[in-house]
């Protein structure tokens, strides 16, 4: 009898091993041979395999990248993804509750904080980023010296890494740069948060891009930089009727913790052409197709329009000027407005242009190519500091 139960209890050891290297072989093939595009928890374009090479070998690039690829790709990852991060920002959370009296005070919360029950980002210094802002002017300013026929506006949006929230003090990151800039006063512009409330009302609880009442103040702020007069107004404010957990909720595990409905301005827009990366596309973002409540989840990406290397706004209309927008996502939610006012707008996410377009970016030539008029240059303190995002050519 012994000896017969130990018999099965090998025959099941042996079962469950061939069914461990099964699932570790398949998630191995899918993750090298058909990798998933984007990771919708965590709202980013997934991690695959590198190249392998020699140099990527004895570099560890390939092992990291394999390492990385796994955790996105294997079954099951983004339920284990859900179960551990769902957990701890629970465990966190009730412990804040307890131990700490959250209001008017940062409380750590995963790789990201709370303040007053909103999830926010440690602010920056100037300390930290002046290097890189100095390193930023004097990239513009070449191209501003470069192209003196073209005019060229900035546009700078605060956010909450620009304030402490417990003391009030400002960074000053937005002064700094456009005092080391080669542009008229009357050609740049800040998004001020002075205040929490200021942050509080105009961007999300859980999500870092700003909500639809920032997003339309900021578009009449560009549209009053540009000396453009025809701001389009909103025909109403809609509740989608979306429960939306953004990118810090999913970066911070707690998307069943923070939670925020989705609300939009719904405006009537003329008939234009858009071509996305090259292609012709229906249009940009989703935003008819959520007011008629058919897709069964949102972000603010599939709401606006992702983050694309190249998209091009045609009104078909003549005499008023090319507009070339170089930004990043924050920009996403007032293109389709902003592309309004001008004959084409363009818009160029420098992160993704090469890769989406099959070749490298060269500004020169784009702003002879497409007669453009006027260049935008838009975003929040990433888009001043990062290399990605710096001009050539």
């Amino acid at each position: 009898m012994e000896k017969q139960q130990s018999r099965s209890a090998r025959w099941i050891n042996r079962a469950l091993l061939v069914v461990m290297v099964l699932i570790f072989a398949a998630g191995l093939g899918k993750t090298v041979f058909c990798p998933d595009e984007i990771d919708y928890y965590e709202n980013r374009y997934a991690n695959k395999v590198a190249h392998l090479s020699a140099a990527s070998y004895l570099d560890a690039s390939f092992q990291d990248s394999m390492e990385d690829a796994l955790a996105d790709q294997v079954q099951l990852a983004t339920t284990a993804k859900r179960i551990y991060n769902g957990a701890q920002a629970y465990l966190t959370r009730k412990g804040s509750e307890l131990f700490l009296d959250e209001q008017g005070r940062y409380v750590k919360f995963g790789d990201s904080y709370t303040f007053d029950d909103v999830l926010v980002y440690p602010t920056r210094t100037l300390e930290t980023e002046q290097e890189k802002l100095d390193a930023k002017a004097e990239n513009l300013n070449a191209a501003f010296a470069a192209h003196p026929e073209t005019e060229f506006y900035l546009y700078y949006i605060e956010k909450d890494t620009d304030l402490n929230f417990e003391t009030g003090e400002k960074s000053g990151l937005y002064d700094y740069l456009s005092s080391r800039l080669d542009l008229p006063s009357e050609h740049m512009a800040c998004f001020r948060v002075d205040r929490f409330d200021d942050f509080r009302q105009n961007f999300y609880r859980t999500d870092h891009h700003w909500n639809h009442l920032g997003s339309y103040l900021g578009y009449t702020q560009v549209m009053a930089l540009l000396g453009c007069q025809d701001v389009l107004e909103p025909t109403e404010e809609v509740d989608l009727g979306y429960t939306f957990s953004g990118s810090k909720a999913i970066a911070a595990g707690a998307t069943n913790v923070f939670t925020e409905p989705f609300s939009a301005y719904r405006f009537d827009f003329a008939p234009e052409t858009v071509t996305v990366n090259g292609q012709p596309a229906a249009d940009y973002g989703a935003q008819e197709a959520y007011f008629a409540h058919t897709p069964e989840t949102i972000t603010y990406g599939m709401f606006y329009g992702g983050d694309e290397g190249e998209v091009i706004f045609d009104t078909g209309t003549t005499g008023r000027g090319n507009l070339l927008v170089l930004g990043e996502s924050y920009d996403n939610a007032i293109l389709k407005l902003l592309s309004e006012s001008f004959d084409k707008t363009y818009s160029v996410d420098l992160r993704y242009y090469e890769a989406k377009m099959g070749q490298s970016f060269d500004f020169s030539q784009y702003l002879q190519e497409h007669n453009i008029s006027k260049v935008l240059l838009i975003g929040n303190i990433d888009y001043f500091v990062m290399d990605e995002f710096s001009i050539r050519g």
